[in-house]
């Protein structure tokens, strides 16, 4: 038996994933339904041919190629047929103006600072002339706060009348991309109602099995509360033990993220273990008969899914929940496989019940983790050896943290720019911890219902959740927690994964020849790193981003900039790490620049600003401001090359075109949709050059 042969499902994983990537990434090159069907039945006979035909072992790569070929086009296939917009029911292939939807609230509502979300399924679409008719698709809604909204749950039925719109693409560098994310998940629209914009039909059409696992999960968030966990240790252990992290604190969540700790606020394979240790100690009794045995199994794959299921199936759970379900399964007809290959075997399962799973970011990360601790993880403990025990044991603890990093690394670099410097300092506090916090709780929800048991039990889950907390708070304050901007484009992305792959491969089957293609991915990554510093430092310009309520404008030289900002902004965190430092990362540029308020002066050499007026490299900005309007009684207009108005302000292109000689009249993202139409129009009437960044930033390279 060959290397390969004992990893199938590795062999089909590759290629299935591949296809899968390529009608996602590829949607220039996407092949007509007829071309698939065609190219399907032709690979499908060669197969045939090939396997009755060839008898000689030499030619066997041949039929391996087809079939790699086949598993390809069959991944770029379920991928189409998972596309919402390919159905014939989508509610934007019809023409009309439907004025009414009728959907199924598809998740659980959860409530938010200034409204309640849910995803809905729409069912029906009808206006006041056109009939009834059935329509597919999911849009992400948001509900008032109000009575009728809280009282929204999993299956009811709701009538809206408010236009579904499209989810707004980044229109910012770097800027996370929320309509791709929710298009992943199946979601295509966005809708926000008013108070009189919907009505609830007092119909609940739900899943039964998905409508109690919801039920049952509120009823066990409740007995937490009841057992004396609130606030900042309720939202933790909520997340821990249910995968429930809508109570967690914006605070709490960035301790986590700092102190490389956010995987132990995720249900996992330790949840899935700990259940199943428990579960099968309770049901020893069942090990006398076969028959006996073989019900036990059933029950523990039963209580397995079930406990997924509350905890929303995310794709850490799944990847767990699987691989446990096939170590039972093996148990049962006395079957072992290979790790790898098992997990494997759970990726292809869930990338064909939803092919859209490959793009998941937990879903990498976690595949990710658990393959690197089990390639890893030994060749990494043997490095060093501890007669002592206490020792060891920290030794052990710190390998499966350094395992699980290097194998996450390029996705933590490539999605958020980011670096926890102390994870293996936290991970070795935090691991005993949150194993007591897994284990407590999983009594804690048992005894939920028995007085003073309950109570003191919920002591102890404070307890350590108030330890762990207390513990990520102090990491996440130490110098340099956390590293950010380190920017790495899809190239050097492939780059690193191609890097990484080969190392596992080298240390999984002992190959050094693999050395050399390895060094050749990293130096490769290298060059496009080195190529992209040098061109960052040679970079000069300046960018006006499209903030919705706020301005900015970016004033770029080599790696430093100048921001110019409204005081608001600078107090508003959330909005510059999710709208402007991805720019930031993107130009390696500082994740703290000096910032010039609207209402100050500056001069620092190479820019000056003076009352409305910004001078940067030879370029002059105007900022249209009622208190800085130009004199009626200058005989000459002011010449600027760009002129922005933001806010409030009262459309008046006239007064513009009369005090400056604007080459380009810039529409702020702060200014509202009513008056920026006003400005575009009487802009383009005078023939007055106009950009409006509500469809995107503006940037203008000053090389």
């Amino acid at each position: 038996m060959t290397e390969y042969a004992k990893y199938p499902f590795v062999r089909m994983l590759i290629p299935f994933a591949l296809g899968v990537w390529c009608f996602v990434c590829l949607p220039a090159f996407r092949l007509s339904p007829l071309t698939t069907i065609v190219i399907a039945l032709a690979l499908f006979a060669i197969c045939l041919i090939t396997s009755f035909s060839l008898k000689s072992y030499r030619y066997n790569w041949l039929f391996g190629s087809v079939m790699a070929l086949y598993l390809v086009l069959t991944g770029y296939a379920l991928a189409r047929v998972h596309e919402a917009e390919i159905h014939k029911d989508y509610y934007r292939n019809f023409e009309t103006d439907a004025s009414y939807y009728v959907a199924r609230v598809y998740d659980h509502p959860t409530e938010r600072e200034k409204n309640i979300r849910t995803v809905l399924e729409l069912e029906y679409q009808f206006g006041d002339n056109m009939p009834s008719r059935p329509v597919t698709g999911k849009v992400m809604a948001y509900f008032p706060k109000t009575d009728s909204a809280f009282a929204l749950h999993y299956g009811d039925l709701v009538a809206i009348s408010a236009p579904i719109r499209e989810v707004t693409p980044p229109l910012n560098p770097g800027e996370f991309d929320y309509r791709a994310y929710l298009g992943r998940k199946g979601i295509t629209g966005q809708v926000y109602l008013k108070d009189n914009g919907w009505i609830d039909l007092q119909v609940n059409n739900a899943n039964p099995l998905y409508a109690f696992a919801y039920r049952f999960r509120d009823i066990l968030l409740t007995s937490l509360q009841r057992s004396g966990l609130n606030d900042n240790e309720f939202g933790v252990a909520a997340a821990i033990l249910l995968g429930y992290d809508d109570n967690l604190a914006d605070e709490v969540r960035k301790n986590y993220v700092a102190a490389g700790s956010m995987h132990i606020l995720c249900v996992s394979g330790m949840h899935v273990g700990i259940i199943y240790l428990l579960a099968s100690f309770l049901l020893g009794f069942l090990n006398r008969k076969k028959w006996q045995q073989t019900l036990k199994q059933v029950l523990l794959l039963a209580l397995i899914w079930f406990y997924a299921l509350i905890a929303g199936l995310t794709p850490s759970i799944l990847r767990a929940s699987l691989m446990i379900s096939f170590v039972i399964i093996g148990e049962t007809i006395r079957r072992q496989g290979f790790i790898i290959n098992t997990i494997a075997a759970s990726a292809f399962i869930l990338l064909c019940a939803n092919p859209y799973n490959l793009f998941e970011i937990g879903f990498q990360l976690s595949y990710a983790a658990v393959v690197g601790i089990v390639v890893l993880h030994r060749p990494l403990y043997n490095c060093l050896y501890f007669k002592n025990k206490l020792l060891d044991k920290m030794w052990e603890i710190t390998v499966v943290a350094l395992a699980a990093q290097a194998a996450t690394i390029p996705f933590t670099l490539f999605y958020f720019n980011q670096f926890s410097t102390y994870f293996a300092l936290s991970n070795l506090l935090m691991t005993p911890i949150s194993f007591v916090v897994v284990i407590s709780g999983m009594i804690l929800l048992l005894v939920s219902w028995i007085p003073y048991i309950n109570v003191w039990v919920g002591y102890l889950v404070w307890g350590a959740v108030y330890v762990m907390n207390w513990v990520v708070a102090k990491i996440e304050s130490m110098p340099l927690s956390i590293i950010k901007g380190l920017y790495i484009n899809e190239f050097e992305f492939a780059m690193l994964l191609a890097a990484l792959l080969l190392l596992l491969m080298m240390v999984a089957m002992q190959k050094r020849r693999l050395l050399f293609p390895l060094l050749s991915a990293m130096l490769l990554m290298m060059v496009s790193t080195t190529y992209r510093l040098y061109h960052s430092d040679q970079q000069k310009g300046l960018m006006v981003y499209s903030l919705r309520s706020h301005t900015a404008v970016d004033f770029v030289r080599g790696g430093e900039h100048l921001l110019l900002a409204d005081s608001a902004l600078m107090a508003d965190e959330g909005t510059i790490d999710y709208s402007l430092k991805g720019a930031w990362a993107q130009r390696h540029l500082s994740m703290h620049p000096q910032t010039i308020g609207f209402d100050e002066d500056f001069d620092n050499g190479s820019l000056r600003k003076k009352s409305n007026l910004v001078s940067f490299d030879g370029k002059l900005m105007a900022l249209w401001d009622d208190d800085y309007r130009v004199s009626d009684s200058l005989s000459y207009r002011l010449p600027v090359d760009y002129l922005l108005v933001r806010g409030k302000q009262k459309p008046d292109v006239q007064a513009v075109v009369n005090g400056y000689d604007a080459q380009l009249l810039l529409i702020d993202g702060s200014v509202p949709r009513y008056l920026a139409e006003k400005w575009l129009t009487q802009a383009e009437a005078v023939d007055l050059p106009c950009y409006d960044l509500g469809n995107g930033a503006f940037e203008a390279d000053l090389k």
